[in-house]
């Protein structure tokens, strides 16, 4: 992320409003890049899983994901032929394996809310599924986050981290207050792209121990999806992965 001061726009009269709450942060990071951020992203991510028997990581596999803002991803594992996929839409996922659903379940995509549709989609549905996530936006202080300043949303048990100066999440905490046990996500590596970002690098940690890691190898927001790569039944390919 840049490091070069970011000049503010006075409102009418001079007066800068000031960020006092979650729901100030969440307004913020949409106002700065309403109408600029991309709303298609097609990235190759070399994913990595720690093995807790051998303590190292196991061999990398390969995804291609598919994402239109907001709300909707498409994770296909390599091979494509084999038909594995998993796909994220209306709140809800779905699992494919060899192109038949082999799981279907509700539930939230906070990573996906934080890092990409908050920059897209209306204020207050985003206020709405942070609260759905039990977020508790009326918390909010600031701390330094790898020597940035940044937006803390949230109690101590569930939280959010937001670089101050671009507006960007770089991380997600949480804590079972009945065990203490610890779950974090980090965005890492930011670029530009586009009139928006894009986190190169997502770290998923248990206890303080990196769990899973992503690493982006190739993204491009140049890219028009078939409605059928993000129907129901699986079956599509995505026609801009080139094996």
């Amino acid at each position: 992320m840049t490091n070069v001061p970011i000049l503010v726009t006075m409102l009418v009269g001079g007066a800068i409003p000031a960020v006092r709450t979650g729901e100030d942060v969440v307004r913020a990071m949409y106002e700065r890049y309403a109408g600029v951020w991309y709303e298609n992203l097609a990235l190759v991510q070399t994913v990595t899983y720690y093995d807790s028997q051998t303590g190292a990581f196991d061999s990398a596999r390969v995804w291609y994901e598919s994402i239109q803002l907001p709300g909707i991803v498409r994770s296909d594992v390599a091979p494509l032929d084999a038909g594995n996929s998993v796909l994220f839409k209306n709140d809800s996922w779905i699992e494919f394996r060899a192109d038949t659903v082999s799981r279907e379940f509700p539930g939230p995509h906070p990573v996906l809310l934080l890092g990409f549709d908050i920059y897209v989609q209306p204020v207050e549905e985003t206020i709405a599924k942070l609260q759905g996530f039990g977020f508790d936006l009326s918390q909010m202080r600031e701390d330094v986050w790898q020597g940035r300043p940044t937006y803390v949303v949230g109690n101590e048990y569930r939280q959010f981290w937001i670089d101050k100066e671009d507006l960007l999440f770089v991380r997600l905490y949480l804590e079972n207050p009945n065990t203490g046990a610890e779950r974090e996500i980090l965005f890492e590596g930011y670029e530009r792209l586009g009139g928006g970002w894009i986190a190169t690098e997502i770290k998923f940690m248990r206890d303080g121990r990196v769990d899973m890691f992503e690493r982006y190898d190739y993204w491009t927001i140049d890219v028009a999806f078939e409605p059928s790569l993000f129907a129901s039944d699986g079956r599509s390919r995505p026609a801009w992965v080139r094996n």
